[in-house]
Formats: structure tokens, sequence, C-alpha cells
């Protein structure tokens, strides 16, 4: 994730030349094309690395393999996405700004889906080691997106984009190959079995047997709500610290501080309210609570409790605990759903659960740049304060859906 929040926070950024005294290095237009086609590549290869990675699994082999295979590939190709300069013909810096993204996204899915699904692995078939470990995997997302916010600016501004990208591909292909040595002590050996080779037939029947998972298809309503109204507050906050605050693009740090500073602590009580709720009754309260809060952005520009500013800062911060909360049990809902069916199919789960994702979040951004359009017109600051009104519908239309799937029987566990 640290890689991740580089890319998605600098490529622009990059390309276009700001902070820079040079001319810029590409059309950000066309920049933000391939970032599309390249994210639509990103989500239909989730499932293909999930069913790859279960067959290597049902070959005898150990999944946590894999991750040698991988952990740097999405590293060198940060490195080359921002290698190009203005010294470089047209032609040689779009073919090594191609190549280095095809290589990130590339070793980002085949990297990713393996590790997630080490939590089924390591769990040693235990509920409490997979919540744990389902936890600290949520932690770790929010914890690179808080050096990602706070760090990396201040790397970009003293030492430049290509130092700072090395210096985070670096520091993230070392953390990437640690979690191979996190094997516990007692895990039983792989058992092999007589499963076909991986075929395009074979991928959808794969696919479409993961669909069939009613309850798995119901989380993905709330997950993918979840994931929406993040992308969404996420994408709105320069919208929200400009229009609504009358600040700059910088005071985005004040908006999203709050929300990291009080989710962080938040992971560690997600253990226990999944032990003592069931992660799915705790994900329904969480995505409840959060379109509460994003209600409460209805407020912000108003002088509610202290400046416009301290209460916007208020407000966000009152998301931070759903967030953990929703970010600490997704590994373990996802794990528990593969493993009931006894199929051992927990990378396809991941794989599928990040492929529907990833396009919802093409919905939320396309929304988001919607209303941003339209607040440049007549809808003004209300185009704006519809953002926030969205990301909570997003939640209040995914927990209806869930109900309306799981027609309101709910597991504890």
């Amino acid at each position: 994730m640290l890689l991740a929040r580089f890319f998605f926070q600098w490529i622009v950024s990059f390309s276009s030349g700001t902070g820079t005294s040079s001319e810029p290095l590409f059309s950000a237009a066309l920049v933000g094309i391939v970032l599309l086609v390249f994210r639509l590549f990103d989500g239909i290869t989730d499932p293909v690395a999930g069913a790859l990675s279960d067959r290597w699994v049902s070959k005898g082999k150990e999944r946590r393999r894999l991750l040698w295979y991988w952990f740097l590939v999405p590293a060198i190709g940060l490195f080359l996405c921002f290698l190009p300069t203005s010294t470089m013909p047209s032609a040689v810096r779009w073919g090594v700004l191609l190549v280095g993204m095809l290589l990130f996204f590339l070793g980002y899915t085949f990297y990713a889906i393996p590790y997630w699904s080490l939590i089924g692995d390591y769990s040693l078939g235990k509920e409490s080691n997979r919540r744990q470990l389902s936890n600290l995997l949520g932690l770790g997302l929010m914890v690179a997106t808080a050096i990602g916010f706070v760090v990396s600016p201040y790397l970009v501004h003293y030492l430049g984009y290509v130092a700072s990208a090395t210096l985070f591909a670096v520091i993230g292909s070392a953390l990437m190959i640690l979690p191979y040595y996190a094997q516990p002590e007692g895990l039983p050996p792989v058992q092999g079995g007589e499963k076909p080779v991986a075929t395009v037939k074979t991928l959808l029947q794969d696919l479409i047997e993961v669909l069939k998972h009613r309850d798995f298809v119901a989380l993905l309503m709330i997950y993918g709500g979840s994931q929406m109204s993040l992308t969404v507050m996420t994408a709105a906050s320069p919208f929200i610290a400009q229009s609504l605050l009358g600040g700059t693009t910088a005071d985005v740090a004040l908006l999203m501080g709050p929300l990291l500073v009080l989710s962080i602590p938040s992971f560690w009580l997600v253990p226990y309210f999944s032990k003592r709720l069931g992660w799915e009754r705790v994900s329904l309260i969480a995505a409840l609570m959060l379109a509460v809060v994003y209600g409460l952005s209805a407020f912000v520009g108003y002088a509610i409790i202290g400046s416009p500013m301290t209460t916007a800062m208020i407000i966000f911060g009152l998301a931070g605990p759903g967030v953990a909360i929703l970010l600490g049990v997704e590994g373990e809902a996802i794990t528990t759903c593969a493993e009931r069916t006894g199929s051992n199919q927990v990378s396809m789960y991941f794989g599928v659960y990040n492929f529907i994702v990833k396009g919802l979040n093409g919905v939320a951004i396309a929304a988001t740049g919607i209303l941003a359009d339209l607040s440049g017109g007549a809808l003004g600051t209300w185009a704006v304060r519809a953002m926030p009104f969205f990301a909570g519908g997003s939640l209040v239309f995914g927990v209806l859906l869930y109900s309306r799937l799981r027609v309101g029987k709910v597991h504890s566990s």
C-alpha cells in the first residue's frame, strides 16, 4: 500500500510538471485515460490471480512462495513510472511510463491476492487468529495511507519525484517479503489435489461458483458501499476544503488528518467488537454509523463547533472508527466465506472481491467527477455538498441490498 499510495497520490502531479520547474512531461488528460484502462485491466486480472493462486496450492505448493516471484515487480514498475525526464524523446517517455504502469499493476495484483489469502493459511483454522490477521491487514492500509499523506509530500519537495519513488520502492519491497517469514509454527503441510489446469473455461466456472455464494455476494454489498464511500470522500476532500471552507488544497491534510488519527487507534478495539458481536453485525453497524457521519457533512462550512474548519475536522474525525471497523473485518469476512464452502478457493474470493470493488470505485470516481463539474455551474456549492451525501447513500444502498439478499439472517461469526 505504500507503493500504491505514492503512485496514485503523485502520478498526475508528476506527469503535469506540478511542483517542478520543468514543462509537463505528459498530457494529464491522456494519463488519466491510460490510468482508467489500467484500472480496468487491474480489476480483470484479480480473479485470474485468485484462480492461479488457488491452483498453485492445489498442487501441494505453499502459497507464500508466490510472494518471492512478485514482490519486486511493483517496485520496479513504480520506479519506471517516475523515471521519465524532459530530455527523453516523447515516445521514449511514454514507453517508459507504460511499461512502468504495466509492471506496477501486474505486480501489485499477483502479489496482493496471495498475500491477503495468507490470512486463511496462517490462521491455523482458528477464528481468533483470523480476526487478528484481518485487523492487522486493515491497520496496515491506514498506516500506509497516513505515511502517504504526511511523509511523501516532504520527500517529493526535498528529494524530487524519482528519488522519493525509489525510496518508497526500496522500503516497500523490504516490507513485502517479510510475510513469507511470518508463517506460524505448527502449520500443516499443504495437501495437493486433482484440480484441473487453469483455463478460461475453468476460470469462468470458478467465478460463477463464487458469485453463487449468496452470503458472500451479500457482504460484497456492504463492503462495496463502504469502499465507494471512502473513495468519494477522499476525492471530495479538496473540493470541500476549497469550495465550502474557503481554503486551499493544502487544507486537505487538516480534514484527512483527524480521520487517520482516530481510525488507527480504533483498530485495537476491532477484534474485541468482532468477537463479541460477530463481523457481519459489526460491519452493518459501522456502515450505518458512517452513513450518519457523512450526513453530518451538511454542516460543513458552518461554525457549529468553533470555526468552520474545526467543525469539518470533527465530522471527518468521527468517520475514523467506522472506517477502521470496515477495513479491519474485511479480510476476516472474505476468508470465512471462502472457508465455509470447503472448496479451498480463498484467493479466488479475494480476487472477485477486488474485481467488484475496483469497478464500484470507478463508478464512485466518475460520479464525483460529474458533481465536480456541476459545482462550476449553477449548482455551485450544492454539488460539493452532494458528494458526502452520495458517499452516505452508497453505504445505505449497500446495507439495503445486503438485507435483501440475507433476508434478515445475520451470522454471529
